[in-house]
């Protein structure tokens, strides 16, 4: 029943909608937890539809102004009463007259322009897909950077305060609901525990009402999670409270004897699959640097690095990882990502292991990948003729890339690059686990490592703050 309740919680506007005919159509994700541009076209929505709620709010209010100086003017009427024929007429007149004029105030239709705008708006709101990658998301971040539940509802991450929007009931319980579902319990009470704290402080508990879900659905799933956790005591106690509410609850009075037994009788509980596991070693790793031989030059080995020279800084020698600062400038930069941003699209070979979304931009088509190319050539040494692609990648919520490391490339090339078209104020590092190295991104920098056999397997950390862009070249 409980499980049931994130599903519907997901599901239930789209599909109500869909069966009263208002919304015809839509696409199966808007990407919107996967890219960083994909989430202004999501905040552009939610301005326009904040925008109409204020119109209509201004038609209603018209209207009640209305409704306000009739109820007025009767109630005047009857604070002069008489016994003549001046007041007599007046309260004949007024009846006559003015009711059926408050008839058509009453059946007035309120609004019809603005709820039209919300349905058309609704064909634009996340999916289905949309909100469980979000939530997949967060996961990922709370799992790989072992964060605080509290922290993080309270906008707190790594000890400092971000200043944003609390997050409210509704985060907290939808979090504990999909931790439930994954069977870790822990963190789901954690989360639900949160939800029933700030149920409990909010200052006005009517205005909740309007939400979907209701206390006895908080309490239901706290029962869920002390369960799973085997504190069947506790377990008990939510399902007494729930009861002390509603005391016909069929669900609740049948797990109620159930929870007495298994208190009596406690059973073995199954221990959750961990996920990301490999991802949280990698990132949570301190690499330090174990040759001290690596050199940081500025390199002048082609005529145009002799006009230009570009510090180079030497990363690792076994296998060859050098980076290049200040490789491109912020104009440069900025056209690159102007050019990528029509062509930006979900990668689906790539889903399972990077949320981001990418565009493919080529010598022959972009005056600026060309002018690229031909600097990673320039400086690398790399034949011209070779691959004339340059993938733009753009990441969204959590945005990483984690591939199989028992896999390698099926099409192995000799070198790669990568240039880092933005900072991330935190995640997003650049890790190769074979070489114990960990490398931070910096805006207008190129990362190049030499990759012959495609054995060279690099993982990206999932961005806990900002958004990140890269522009990955294959070399060969």
């Amino acid at each position: 029943m409980v499980k049931m309740l994130l599903l519907f919680i997901v599901l239930a506007a789209g599909v109500g909608l869909q069966a009263k005919g208002l919304v015809l159509s839509a696409p199966e994700s808007y990407d919107f937890a996967i890219s960083s541009e994909s989430q202004l076209s999501l905040l552009k929505l939610k301005e326009t539809q904040v925008k109409n709620l204020q119109n209509y709010n201004e038609v209603l209010k018209t209207h009640l102004k209305k409704i306000k100086l009739a109820i007025k003017y009767s109630e005047d009427l009857l604070r002069t009463p008489g016994h003549n024929f001046l007041f007599g007429l007046k309260v004949l007149r007024h009846i006559y007259t003015d009711w059926p004029q408050y008839i058509n105030i009453l059946k007035k239709e309120l609004g019809s322009k603005e709820i039209l705008i919300s349905q058309d708006l609704l064909m634009q709101q996340p999916t289905s897909v949309d909100f469980e990658e979000s939530l997949g998301a967060v996961y990922r971040l709370q799992t790989v950077y072992n964060l605080d539940s509290y922290d993080m509802a309270e906008g707190i991450l790594d000890g400092k305060d971000y200043k944003v929007k609390k997050w409210s009931i509704d985060e907290c319980l939808i979090l504990g609901l999909m931790y439930q579902d994954l069977k870790h319990y822990n963190e789901s009470e954690n989360w639900l525990q949160l939800a029933l704290y700030y149920y409990e402080d909010h200052p006005n508990r009517e205005e909740l009402k309007i939400k979907l879900w209701e206390h006895s659905n908080l309490l239901e799933s706290l029962v869920e999670a002390n369960k799973g956790l085997g504190r069947y005591l506790e377990a008990k106690k939510f399902a007494k409270d729930l009861l002390s509410i509603l005391p016909n609850h069929s669900y609740m009075q049948k797990q109620l004897p159930k929870l007495e037994y298994l208190q009596a009788n406690p059973i073995k509980l199954t221990k959750p699959k961990k996920d990301h596991q490999l991802q949280k070693e990698i990132c949570s790793n301190r690499y330090s640097k174990a040759n001290t031989n690596l050199v940081c030059r500025y390199v002048d080995w082609t005529p145009f690095l002799q006009l230009a020279p570009l510090k180079m800084e030497e990363l690792s020698m076994e296998t060859h990882i050098s980076i290049f600062h200040g490789f491109l400038g912020k104009k440069d930069i900025e056209t690159l990502k102007n050019a990528s941003r029509p062509k930006l699209q979900r990668n689906e070979h790539l889903s399972w292991n990077c949320s981001c979304k990418i565009g493919n931009l080529s010598s022959s088509s972009h005056d600026i990948a060309r002018k690229i190319n031909g600097l990673i050539i320039d400086i690398t040494g790399f034949p011209s003729k070779g691959n004339q692609m340059l993938e733009v990648i753009n990441y969204g919520i959590a945005g990483n890339y984690n591939p199989d490391d028992t896999a390698k490339s099926t099409t192995p090339n000799k070198a790669n690059t990568l240039i880092f078209l933005s900072d991330a104020e935190k995640g997003g590092e650049i890790v190769f686990p074979s070489r114990q190295l960990k490398v931070k991104p910096r805006k207008g920098s190129m990362l190049v490592w030499v990759n012959p056999k495609g054995s060279v397997i690099y993982h990206q950390c999932p961005i806990l703050k900002g958004n990140m862009w890269v522009a990955n070249k294959v070399l060969n």
